[in-house]
């Protein structure tokens, strides 16, 4: 009988020791794979100078993982981490260079609008993915939680004290997903409505032409280039403001009046001033544009001058204008 139990306690630490040895190899075949696909982003000589702090964060969580500092429950985990990781800060290093080639075209080739849309479109194609990998990350996140919520949940039947606790970190786990689903549908609703408003903006901007008045030449801006009763030039109009630079550019020796105006809402007085901060907001851009600030002059008419009725919307949104003349 001794005899036997010793044998049984053999085989048993044989298979033991076994199944420890083939979860080691597969383990080491992990890292192995995840440490080569770390070293072959960092070795990549194009994006090399790019996505440093997510490279530096890929680079932790490989070594934290290959020098045995996560605990043995969480390397399943830290391995999914480390690979999102890496793959996270491929795609930031990938986004940085083309950033970078999009400078370097604009610098030396302003004329290849269609090569740099390209790019750009590479670019929002590349943000796509990266919120898209996000959103996996969060769904499975989320999943996780789920799962380990309902597996407490199991355990839980132990004791009614138990039972309670982990059924408020399911309902815990199950809001948490849920807010984290609607904060991604409001950041690309958010998003969208931007881009949206962006190329709205380009188009207004773009399609305005100048004609021939007693006053001179006129180009008329609508108050599409500011913020809502403030004098503000919102950014997307600053960074499209190429246009009127170029018609001003034209008439190099003509005196340029920019004349503010608004509707006939609120009082004249406050109309009067809004329309001399905007006239002002608009020669301060052309100043910073490269523009002489002797060939500029800028003044509010307030709401004396409409080109419309007051009377509708569209009327005042006529009126509410900043007029560029070139004086005769």
């Amino acid at each position: 009988m001794k005899f036997n139990s010793h044998l049984i306690l053999l085989v048993a630490a044989f298979f033991y020791t076994s199944n420890l040895l083939a979860g080691k190899q597969s383990t080491e075949l992990d890292y192995a794979s995840l440490e080569k696909d770390y070293y072959n982003l960092v070795d990549n000589q194009t994006y090399k100078p790019f996505a440093k702090k997510e490279k530096q964060i890929a680079k932790t969580s490989v070594e934290d993982l290959i020098n045995n500092k996560v605990k043995r429950k969480e390397r399943e985990m830290a391995l999914y981490m480390a690979k999102h990781n890496i793959a996270y800060a491929r795609l930031i290093a990938e986004e940085q260079w083309l950033q970078s080639q999009i400078e370097q075209e604009e610098e030396t080739a302003h004329n290849l609008e269609v090569d740099i849309s390209k790019t750009e479109a590479e670019i929002a194609r590349h943000d796509a993915e990266l919120a898209r990998l996000m959103l996996i990350a969060q769904q499975e996140e989320a999943k996780r939680a789920y799962d380990r919520a309902n597996e407490a949940e199991k355990l839980a039947e132990q004791s009614q004290k138990e039972a309670d606790l982990a059924k408020q970190q399911t309902e815990a786990a199950k809001r948490y997903a849920e807010a984290q689903a609607e904060e991604a549908d409001l950041a690309k609703q958010e998003a969208e409505l931007a881009l949206e408003e962006l190329e709205s903006l380009k188009r207004k901007l773009n399609s305005i032409a100048s004609k021939q008045t007693d006053k001179g030449l006129v180009m008329t801006l609508g108050d599409f280039v500011f913020d809502s009763g403030k004098s503000s030039i919102k950014q997307q109009a600053i960074d499209n403001f190429s246009k009127v630079v170029e018609f001003i550019n034209t008439h190099p020796d003509k005196k340029v009046r920019i004349e503010g105006h608004t509707d006939s809402s609120g009082s004249a007085k406050l109309n009067l001033r809004l329309s001399q901060e905007r006239a002002e907001a608009v020669k301060a851009l052309l100043i910073k544009n490269g523009i002489e600030a002797k060939q500029l002059e800028a003044v509010g008419m307030g709401e004396d001058f409409p080109v419309a009725e007051n009377t509708t919307e569209d009327g005042k949104a006529k009126n509410r204008r900043v007029e560029i003349i070139i004086l005769q």
